[in-house]
């Protein structure tokens, strides 16, 4: 009887053994994505070039916390303030030019570190068509800069979204 217990011993020792690098790989990814970051840049690529989505300096903060929730909004530099000064009476070009100068979501998040891929749940979108979807952007960590491109966004192809980490 005895030997069948260190048999058994053994067999979780090193069951347990090779399952830590997975669950340590898996947790370091995902944590190392965690944090505030700032926009750098969110391009489209259009006919075999680059153009800004959302015009040359657009504004944006990508929030990953470590609960797995997200919060990400994009915004054109230059959106047309209301000459209303109410919100809910904005002219049809004000309101055309927000739609379009504008991109949010928030939801959940996880962290596929063999695929390199960051999977977004969206729960709720400024693009309604996103919500309750679930997207996956491939990515890549390099120092303080994440990139990850999101295939067929907006209907031009594929954006590339630049991220540098808030310190």
């Amino acid at each position: 009887m005895k030997p069948n217990r260190q048999v058994l011993a053994a067999i979780v020792i090193a069951f347990a053994a090779l399952c830590a690098p997975v669950r340590s790989a898996f947790a370091q990814a995902a944590t190392s994505v965690v944090g505030s970051w700032s926009l750098v840049s969110l391009t489209v690529a259009k006919s075999g070039s680059e153009i800004d989505l959302l015009g040359p300096h657009p504004e944006g903060q990508l929030i990953f916390g470590n609960d797995g929730r997200y919060v990400l909004l994009v915004l054109s530099s230059d959106l047309p303030k209301f000459t209303s000064g109410d919100r809910q009476q904005g002219t049809a070009e004000e309101n055309a030019k927000i739609a379009r100068g504008n991109v949010a979501h928030f939801g959940t998040y996880a962290v596929d570190p063999v695929a390199q891929v960051i999977v977004f749940h969206i729960q709720k979108s400024t693009f309604p068509n996103w919500d309750a979807e679930v997207q996956r952007r491939p990515f890549t960590l390099d120092g303080d800069r994440l990139t990850y491109i999101t295939p067929g966004a907006f209907g031009y192809g594929s954006s590339k979204v630049v991220w540098q980490r808030m310190k």
